[in-house]
């Protein structure tokens, strides 16, 4: 209200005339005065205006039934923080089915809160919150994303740490190296224009490419299969991390490897084009998490059109529905066939390599595998060309020489005959023994203290006899493989 009186009061009415009427009821002195009364510009405080900001903002209030609202009302999802629960998202619910008789959104999801490495909550007036440019320019967008996904698992608080941005970036550089190496392959020369096109046959018929394509095949399918249902679960950071394990792991450290020519070689086409196509569901998966060098990426992997974005592109299909096997080679996925060891053909290869890195084994020089048990023979080319292997035998007895491991209930040996340096080996099976006989003089030194065997348990001390038997065991075995090497000298 203003006059000579300047702004002395404050009434609230649905119109103008109840108000005049409310004014001259607490100010009676306005009576028969010139008064006028002026309405404020900002009647709507910041949560009363945000409750009706899903109808507002398509202009279902002035129009409730024009076009976009019927097109956008309601939306599935409101995502938001728990502590305005009843400040927005209940206000907004109830305006809902004041203004529209239905809610505005069918699921509401709740972030954590940002917390520092204190577990602070994130705020202005604190200071404790990083400059999200800086950030950006330090680490890139899709890298920041990525750090604060990861650590923002369903239903808990995000503990922020700047390291996971720069996880994040690490990533994004291992998807471009991916994508170099893949586009830095050459193909063999294409057959003369008109002339019959031969296909370039994989390595063999049952070749390291064609298990490595078919292997991949089902491992992505079943990643596709987890990552929709920790969508449909609103499990957005386990999602992230299903696809980065993905990536990372079975495409990068896995499958490039397995594929990959042999130097100054060329790849079939068929090989090829299947991990272009691998490529290209990786991104499509990625891309909602990274999507700005999932984008780039995309163009430069094929030819698109014109108005093309990977972020309308379909996401890659699920595997067939109703329980039905994805399996596409026997053995395929890291769940062994019945009677073999089929996926743990990598933990096979891990093995070889640890050999050759403990016995200063160079790579060029190629080792043959000898099998005792059962074993599925499907995996055989990639354990050749991974481990670089002569031949791989099946065998009733391992050689004197060989160093062995077991995978599963399945035990492999590696001869190593004039691989091995004998004065080196011998040196480290003696600091091998020296340690287990030390070892085994403070067990029996335990046993042999009456008050010890006195007061301690019974289990306790079927522990240090359990400890007492092994460290024999151990002795015993490295004296006759000392002895084994003596014999060569």
């Amino acid at each position: 209200m203003a006059n000579e009186y300047k702004n002395i009061g404050v009434v609230v009415a649905e119109d103008e005339a109840k108000a005049r009427e409310l004014a001259l009821q607490k100010f009676p002195h306005l009576k028969d005065k010139n008064f006028t009364l002026r309405q404020d510009e900002d009647t709507l405080d910041t949560w009363f205006s945000s409750w009706l900001w899903p109808i507002s903002v398509f202009d279902g209030i002035n129009e409730p039934h024009n076009k976009e609202i019927e097109y956008y009302y309601p939306t599935n999802d409101l995502v938001t923080a728990p502590e305005i629960i009843f400040f927005w998202v209940a206000r907004m619910i109830m305006s809902g089915y004041e203004y529209r008789q239905k809610p505005c959104f069918k699921n509401v999801y709740f972030t954590g809160i940002v917390r520092d490495k204190l577990g602070r909550k994130m705020s202005k007036s604190l200071g404790n919150s990083p400059d999200p440019i800086e950030l950006i320019t330090k680490y890139g967008a899709d890298g920041v994303r990525m750090g604060m996904l990861l650590s923002s698992p369903a239903g808990n608080d995000l503990p922020f740490d700047e390291s996971l941005c720069e996880q994040g970036r690490n990533f994004c550089n291992k998807i471009w190296n991916a994508f170099r190496l893949v586009k830095g392959w050459e193909l063999p020369p294409q057959p003369p224009s008109g002339g019959l096109r031969t296909p370039t046959p994989l390595r063999g018929a049952e070749g390291a490419s064609k298990i490595a394509v078919e292997w991949f095949e089902n491992k992505l399918a079943q990643s596709i299969e987890s990552i929709n249902d920790q969508f449909d679960k609103y499990r957005i950071s386990e999602a992230l991390m299903e696809v980065y394990k993905l990536f990372w792991d079975e495409f990068s450290s896995w499958y490039l490897e397995m594929v990959k020519p042999a130097y100054q070689q060329p790849i079939d086409r068929t090989t090829y084009e299947a991990t272009l196509g691998f490529f290209d569901a990786l991104l499509r998966l990625l891309h909602p998490f990274m999507p700005f060098i999932t984008e780039e990426l995309w163009h430069a992997l094929a030819e698109r059109k014109d108005g093309d974005s990977i972020m309308i592109s379909p996401t890659p299909p699920s595997p067939p529905s109703g329980g039905e096997s994805v399996a596409i080679l026997r053995g395929a996925s890291d769940s062994p066939p019945e009677g073999g060891l089929g996926g743990a053909f990598k933990e096979i290869i891990s093995n070889i390599r640890a050999i050759r890195l403990q016995k200063n084994i160079p790579f060029k020089e190629s080792l043959e595998l000898q099998v005792l048990g059962e074993y599925d023979t499907t995996y055989n080319p990639v354990i050749i060309k991974m481990a670089n292997l002569s031949a791989i035998t099946k065998v009733s007895e391992k050689t004197s020489d060989a160093v062995s491991f077991l995978v599963k209930t399945t035990e492999f040996a590696i001869p190593l005959g004039n691989t091995l340096n004998v004065e080196e080996e011998l040196e480290h099976l003696q600091k091998e023994l020296t340690h287990h006989q030390g070892f085994l003089q403070s067990v029996l030194a335990k046993l042999g203290n009456e008050a010890f065997v006195a007061k301690a348990p019974a289990q306790v001390l079927d522990l240090e006899r359990k400890k007492q038997a092994d460290a024999e065991s151990k002795i015993k075995s490295i004296e006759e493989a000392m002895a084994a090497y003596r014999c060569k000298k």
